[in-house]
């Protein structure tokens, strides 16, 4: 029996929000995806496996910071000091459009036990009683996916990053502009098809797995629980796999208020309760408010509002606005709204010709990000 550990999406270096890390001042979501992937690794040295495989996107873009490219050198060497072989694939995020601009996984061929496929073509690399038929990210995929031979000797594991048919199922897209669709139907005499890019946990068929993303990066994967698969390889092929979930940062995506029977009191009553109710500290959280009229959004309080979701990681606040019958979608966090209200004021008032409204907007507006900055000290 082998045992392999697959893991995919890790994603290193993402960051989003205005959140800072207190510890590191360092972006809190960035922060986050450090994390994920140190468990992984900190699992990995406990439980010894005979091989690691990453399916893509390690990193979150083809050119991640020296300090997200340092992070993943400590923790492939942590790997490599304990003798677990480590073998990874280039995803669409990392993939640069110029082979000219160079890979960035190649700074890690030098480390021993670590393996990195990032050449648009396929490459089989061989491990011990292991053999890894790795395709990456590539224009040609199915091409080179088509030319993978299973040895006859040993485990065979074909590694993939792409979106793939699922039986009775739609196709396994993340919606990104790049992204490539690969047939796996064909790969029958596989053990085992380890996947990447679709960032939740699936089993597509008996031997082939989407491992997931070690974080959850969108509101459309709110409901994932997010982690790596352990898979068992016997000889027999009635192997088993396994999912170990990880410890990430949580995410809801509250249920939507309904405007259209509501006055404004009972609005900022029913979304403060919300609010409230969810518990929003360390959060990233979203809130639809569904069916808006204007004059009832600019009644909303939201300083108030503010100081209520000031303690999550991000509290994203959705309006779709009631107008003419029609809906109008707008994002748009609370502390943006006084900065609106403000221009559109200056912009509407009638005023002496004698006072330069441009000078007077832009004073106001330092004001009011002098008064924000206080707030995020205090």
């Amino acid at each position: 029996m082998k045992r392999i550990f697959h893991v995919a999406d890790t994603h290193i270096g993402y960051s989003a929000y205005r959140k800072m890390d207190v510890a590191t001042g360092l972006n809190q979501r960035e922060v986050d995806t450090y994390e994920a992937f140190t468990q992984f690794v900190d699992f990995a040295l406990k439980a010894k496996p005979d091989a690691v495989i990453h399916a893509g996107d390690l990193f979150d873009s083809v050119r991640p910071t020296n300090r997200a490219i340092s992070f993943v050198l400590n923790q492939l060497i942590r790997l490599s000091a304990a003798g677990i072989p480590f073998v990874a694939i280039s995803g669409n995020h990392e993939t640069p459009r110029l082979k000219e601009t160079g890979s960035v996984l190649s700074l890690f061929e030098h480390i021993p036990d670590v393996h990195v496929v990032y050449e648009p073509f396929h490459k089989t690399v061989a491990l011990d009683g292991i053999t890894v038929h790795a395709v990456p990210h590539c224009d040609d995929i199915e091409a080179e996916k088509n030319k993978l031979t299973p040895n006859n000797a040993g485990f065979n594991i074909a590694l993939l990053h792409a979106s793939v048919p699922g039986a009775g199922q739609p196709t396994f897209l993340m919606g990104e502009f790049n992204e490539q669709i690969v047939g796996i139907a064909d790969l029958t005499d596989f053990d085992y098809i380890a996947l990447g890019h679709f960032h939740g946990y699936t089993k597509v068929k008996a031997n082939a797995y989407y491992a997931g993303s070690t974080e959850r990066f969108s509101f459309n994967e709110v409901n994932d629980t997010k982690g790596f698969l352990e898979v068992n390889l016997r000889e027999d092929r009635e192997g088993e796999v396994i999912f170990h979930p990880l410890k990430v940062r949580a995410m809801t995506d509250l249920v939507p208020v309904v405007c259209s029977t509501l006055n404004a009191q009972e609005l900022g009553t029913v979304i403060k309760q919300r609010i409230q109710e969810c518990n929003p500290q360390d959060k990233v959280v979203r809130l639809k408010v569904q069916d808006i009229p204007t004059p009832m959004y600019h009644s909303l309080d939201f300083d108030a509002l503010k100081q209520l979701t000031k303690s999550a990681v991000h509290f994203e606040m959705k309006y779709e606005f009631r107008l003419d019958s029609e809906l109008l979608y707008a994002e748009q966090p609370a502390f943006h709204s006084l900065h609106t209200e403000f221009e559109k004021f200056i912009g509407q008032y009638t005023i002496g010709t004698q006072v330069d409204k441009e000078k007077l907007k832009a004073l106001g507006m330092k004001y009011m990000r002098e008064w924000e900055n206080e707030e995020e000290r205090d």
